[in-house]
């Protein structure tokens, strides 16, 4: 096995915490009724929706550029704040009509982006032409759709508006020195503004987004009775104690019959659904070998173990994950044949490592 060291910064999942009471009490003082500001043109009036305040909008401007400076009257479109009180935080979007909107923060941007028809019904995803948020190091505008957002669910550690906000930067490695920052943010932290469905923005800005019943991507589900591995074809669901799942950032999911297949996946997405890459992982999911409790996949340690005798489970050959490291050590320590260099992250395990469990698939 390749030498790594056990005690590296993690990749894990994002993990993410609802809307705290806290967070929300902020915002909601600092918030009138939802409402938002439409320009119908450029340098023409215009009214708030739920206040009938009229305010008059910034000099003309295109469409595919952000207006700075942000006029001062201009309410967020999401939770009614003054956007310009804001200048490190504030993001706009504009529509293809010439309507124009801004919001407080990126948190507010990615819940409007998520669904605009819930703040103006004259709107919808579709129409969106552009959108800018402020990058976190320059606090410059950049193009929302290309930038990168870390889900940040420490408060503390951003002092934004409305508390937690997804942080946006211009490049992503930017962002994964961020999260390398803190020992509670990892890379699948990362995601991009297509991640946004209402279930994830609703992460940050549930008060002011519709409940809604579909299962968010952050997430495991219950293994469907008919579906098959995407490595190997065999159902999942016949195996319970062993099967795995991941996520990906435009809502697809897909289901291992065991720890050996995710890994070979996780190792060449591309190899099993065209197209397909390790950063559109967003969340991975496996069931720990002594407990057989399903838990996050990236936050898991993984013995490579690969004699089949051993670790048994579904194709007779699996890396064994432990949510607790001091389990995954203690299993090496029963094997003369395994040492600590033998546990590993999903991350880590390579291509050639998954070979070893799944060689005639990769």
């Amino acid at each position: 096995m390749c030498n790594r060291d056990v005690e590296e910064r993690v990749v894990t999942r994002r993990r993410l915490l609802s809307a705290s009471a806290l967070a929300v009490a902020a915002g909601l003082a600092g918030c009138g009724q939802q409402g938002s500001e439409t320009t119908t043109g450029p340098g023409t009036d215009t009214t708030t929706s739920t206040d009938t305040t009229t305010t008059t909008a910034t000099p003309s401007a295109d469409l595919s550029e952000p207006v700075e400076p942000v006029p001062e009257e201009s309410r967020c479109a999401v939770c009614n704040m003054y956007a310009a009180d804001y200048p490190a935080w504030n993001a706009q979007a504009t529509h293809e009509n010439g309507d124009r909107k801004y919001f407080c923060s990126p948190g507010c941007l990615t819940a409007y982006h998520a669904t605009p028809s819930h703040f103006d019904d004259a709107h919808s995803q579709d129409d969106l032409a552009y959108e800018w948020v402020r990058a976190y190091r320059s606090r410059e505008y950049v193009d929302a759709t290309a930038a990168y957002y870390v889900l940040e669910e420490t408060a503390a550690h951003i002092d934004a508006p409305m508390g937690e906000n997804p942080v946006p930067f211009a490049e992503e490695s930017e962002a994964r020195a961020y999260v390398e920052e803190y020992d509670d943010r990892t890379r699948e932290d990362i995601v991009e503004l297509a991640a946004f469905d209402v279930p994830l923005a609703r992460r940050f800005r549930a008060s002011f987004l519709p409940e809604v019943d579909e299962q968010s991507i952050l997430e495991p589900v219950s293994v469907p009775e008919d579906t098959e591995c995407t490595v190997c074809n065999m159902q999942p669901a016949n195996f319970p104690a062993w099967n795995a799942q991941a996520s990906h950032e435009r809502g697809d999911r897909d289901f291992f019959c065991s720890p050996g297949c995710l890994a070979a996946y996780y190792a060449d997405p591309g190899h099993f659904v065209e197209g397909r890459e390790q950063a559109d992982v967003v969340g991975v999911w496996v069931h720990d070998h002594d407990s057989e409790d399903l838990v996050e996949g990236t936050l898991a340690s993984y013995v490579l173990d690969t004699n089949a005798d051993r670790t048994g489970g579904p194709m007779m050959g699996n890396p064994l994950p432990y949510a607790d490291l001091a389990d995954a050590r203690a299993y090496v320590e029963e094997y003369d044949d395994l040492t600590t260099e033998d546990i590993v992250r999903l991350q880590s395990i390579t291509r050639e490592d998954a070979s070893a469990y799944r060689a005639k698939f990769l």
